[in-house]
């Protein structure tokens, strides 16, 4: 990525960045704090963006990941390979049948976190392990590895994905 810089006098400065699609973003920074944001293609503004000053520092913070890291795609790639969620039904003969989470130690036990209970077309997002008791009829959005998922289902007895 290339970047020019330009002084404006009276205006402010422009910066010209040339972009790996072959497309040009200019900004330009007035004196006043507006800044100016165009997508150039074939030397005409595709796109044209107005911003206060307060409006492009916060679009900074999230444009340079101070709020927020993307994963890696190989990271991403390697975790998917070795994490699966699997939506588990519970069953009226299961042993998770009128139980929390924390009494059926389902972590200790298996290594699956419960990370949300479907309930009665309703989504119980992150349920107290120590209040939310299991239902029949319940589905399960369960994390963990395959072998953990595994020990998971034969200790709930009654489930199916």
């Amino acid at each position: 990525m290339r970047i020019r810089e330009t002084d404006l006098p009276g205006i402010g400065k422009k910066y010209v960045v040339l972009l790996k699609s072959g497309k040009e973003l200019v900004i330009i920074i007035h004196n006043t704090g507006r800044r100016e944001i165009y997508l150039m293609e074939d030397e005409e503004p595709n796109c044209v963006i107005e911003l206060t000053d307060e409006e492009a520092k916060e679009l900074g913070f999230l444009v340079a990941g101070a709020t927020y890291q993307p994963i890696s795609t190989e990271k991403m790639e390697m975790i998917l390979q070795q994490v699966v969620m699997e939506w588990v039904k519970v069953h009226q003969n299961s042993n998770f049948v009128n139980k929390t989470i924390a009494e059926l130690e389902i972590r200790r036990k298996t290594g699956v976190s419960i990370i949300a209970i479907e309930r009665g077309g309703k989504v119980i997002p992150s349920p107290d392990p120590y209040k939310e008791q299991i239902k029949a009829g319940d589905t399960l959005i369960a994390v963990g590895t395959r072998q953990q998922m595994k020990a998971f289902l034969d200790l709930c007895g009654g489930c199916s994905t």
